[in-house]
């Protein structure tokens, strides 16, 4: 029997909802601070990773709390390309063919299809890529279909409900936005089985496919863009039961399913002409579920299209491996050191009787990433590295990368939310869940709520920056400055004194230096250096004049070694001309001083500076381009 997909039609009689759901994440690109810039996964595969592993995971710890011992969770994301027969077969079995006809007479952009995809290229040579994830050790879309409590209705065909358990990842809805940037044509086919309902006994298995394109004119007929593949009609939809929905599976290359296995309750989510590349799929794996992995709570599988499997590891990657370093402190399973520390948050104040908000384990390299300088990674994108810690709570899934700290040293930690507080954590999370919100906003965050964030986040930005400091050197003195050749003169003349010898006449200097500067607040938290210099020539120089270069710099002290310049802002005098580094060019006249001002841009006071002034006789003077 040849099935075909029914267009639901818009009907202002009845509630309607739009098949443009990919709008739900517009403008919310996921998060890449610091060293995360490097290698970020494209937006769509981190999408389909956080939300669609996050559901399936939500699924298996409700089964692990409901029964006899669950299976371990595992979900599996198959790319394949399908050539000849096989690709005959879907394109027959889902009529796509009617899909390419209506894409060809309506504005794709508007209805967010790209400009090319499979449906131009169906009855070609061109292989079609379809992605298959299968979990296992799930629920299952269980439910009765006619009560709308079916969670396959809930998944596919709704948005916005909030029953889920509570602890769980997400709210049902949003996780099919995951699945539409899996798919160019936004077309999702769901195999599901579950233990009968005894509202439904006879009903395990459910087969239903559903497209999300925009609204649309069609033939006269105006659509919301939502057509379902089902044995009902639109306005009617009626998932495939039981062996019809084995037997399309089958059809569509999909394992038939059994309830009478445990391991068999869940779902198989079929994603037609999928854009995601597999390795991308790896690194947002790792990325947003590595402390769930280093748990063994799941098993990700990644297959590439030819078959060589391509498994998570995070481990692998030098750069999570530091955040779970601070994990492992975190649990209790390493002890900190020198370096790294770990520290149970206070609970918030409402929590009365609560031990503590979550435990933190934070780390440093001080020999290394820590005192890192920004830079430009493989693909030219900025780099500005950054304190960051990893927030989690109950699913373990990285909810953020915390930014707590802008200046080296740099550390990097990882936060665990007490389960108390978990739902509470979970109620300030946006729809992307990549938040914990501070802002009590009527009707989604609660006073309450967004109280407990934001005592989570000081706490843990409080704890940062004092491991931060205790891991700087100590602030020398406010007069510490640096005159090159004064130095010089003051080693020699000490050298001498100590060896009992004659102390040496101090070497003269053709260029006399007066300088005076000193800190000055520039905000609550922040300082800067204002101050003048005089340059003119010295008693020891014969001449009436002289051409000089001159330079300023302010650097600051890291473990005793001159470490990153600090921003100057410098006035010359009249007839000095920069050359771009911080050198001035110009002429000094006997009885006259070169008088520059300067002030550095403002930083945190618990950082300790070098200034340094430096002065000597030039060849040449550049001025407006010409050679004096």
């Amino acid at each position: 029997m040849q099935y075909t997909w029914s267009w639901e039609k818009t009907d202002a009689r009845r509630p309607g909802m739009s098949g443009d759901l990919a709008k739900i994440f517009r403008h919310e690109d996921p998060k890449a601070p610091g060293v995360f810039a490097a290698g970020a996964p494209s937006a769509a595969a981190t999408l389909l990773a956080r939300e669609v592993i996050q559901n399936s995971w939500d699924a298996a710890r409700e089964l692990r709390e409901g029964g006899p011992a669950a299976p371990q969770f595992e979900i599996e994301f198959r790319f394949k390309e399908l050539h000849g027969a096989d690709k005959r077969a879907i394109v027959n079995a889902l009529d796509l063919r009617s899909f390419a006809i209506r894409a060809a007479s309506i504005d794709r952009r508007k209805v967010g299809l790209p400009p090319r995809d499979c449906l131009s290229e169906l009855d070609t040579d061109e292989p079609l890529r379809v992605l298959q994830i299968t979990e296992y050790g799930t629920t299952g879309m269980y439910g009765p279909w006619q009560e709308n409590k079916s969670h396959m209705f809930l998944a596919l065909l709704s948005i916005g409900f909030t029953e889920k358990a509570p602890g769980a990842g997400g709210s049902y809805g949003y996780g099919k936005a995951g699945l539409i940037s899996g798919s160019r044509i936004r077309s999702v086919v769901a195999y599901t089985c579950f233990r009968p309902d005894q509202r439904e006994p006879d009903v395990t298995r459910r087969l239903l496919g559903v497209t999300y394109w925009g609204p649309h004119d069609y033939q006269g007929i105006n659509h919301p863009g939502i057509a379902t593949f089902s044995s009902g009609s639109a306005g009617d939809i009626q998932p495939f039961v039981n062996k019809e929905a084995d037997a399309i599976a089958s059809a569509l290359g999909l394992a038939i399913r059994s309830p009478a296995r445990l391991s068999d309750l869940g779902t198989t989510f079929l994603l037609i002409d999928t854009p995601i590349k597999p390795e991308d799929l790896v690194r947002a794996v790792e990325r947003s579920w590595w402390p769930a992995l280093v748990e063994n709570d799941l098993v990700v599988a990644i297959v590439d299209f030819d078959g060589s499997p391509l498994a998570p590891r995070p481990m692998r990657d030098p750069v999570l491996r530091t955040f779970i370093a601070a994990w492992e402190i975190a649990v209790g399973r390493s002890m900190p050191g020198s370096d790294s520390y770990r520290s149970d948050l206070t609970a918030p104040p409402a929590q009365r009787g609560l031990a503590s908000a979550g435990r933190l384990g934070l780390i440093a390299d001080l020999t290394g990433w820590s005192y890192a300088t920004d830079e430009i990674g493989p693909n030219g994108e900025e780099i500005l590295h950054r304190s960051l810690v990893a927030l989690t709570r109950g699913p373990k899934m990285v909810v953020e990368y915390l930014e707590a700290g802008h200046t080296p040293p740099y550390v990097r930690g990882a936060f665990i939310a007490d389960p108390a507080i978990d739902d509470r954590l979970r109620e300030t999370e946006p729809k992307a869940h990549d938040a914990w919100r501070t802002k009590a906003e009527e009707g989604e965050v609660s006073p309450e709520a967004a109280a407990i964030a934001t005592h989570v986040i000081k706490k843990i930005k409080q704890t940062v920056n004092n491991f931060r400091t205790k891991l700087k050197p100590p602030t020398p003195p406010p007069e510490d400055f640096n005159l090159p050749l004064f130095d010089k003169v003051m080693r020699k003349i000490m050298a001498g004194a100590a060896q009992g010898k004659r102390q040496p006449v101090a070497e003269t200097r053709p260029i006399a230096i007066r300088l005076d500067y000193a800190p000055v607040q520039a905000a609550r938290d922040r300082v800067k250096i204002r101050g003048r210099v005089a340059y003119s020539l010295s008693e020891h120089f014969s001449g009436d004049r002289a051409n000089v270069t001159v330079q300023i710099t302010y650097r600051f002290v890291e473990d005793d070694r001159v470490g990153d310049h600090v921003p100057l802002s410098i006035k010359p005098p009249d007839g000095f001309i920069s050359d771009g580094t911080g050198r001035y060019a110009g002429l000094l006249v006997r009885g006259t001083e070169a008088r520059f001002t300067f002030e550095s841009e403002p930083y945190d006071p618990s950082w300790s500076g070098r200034l340094v002034v430096h002065g000597e006789l030039s060849d040449r003077v550049r001025t407006d381009g010409d050679t004096e």
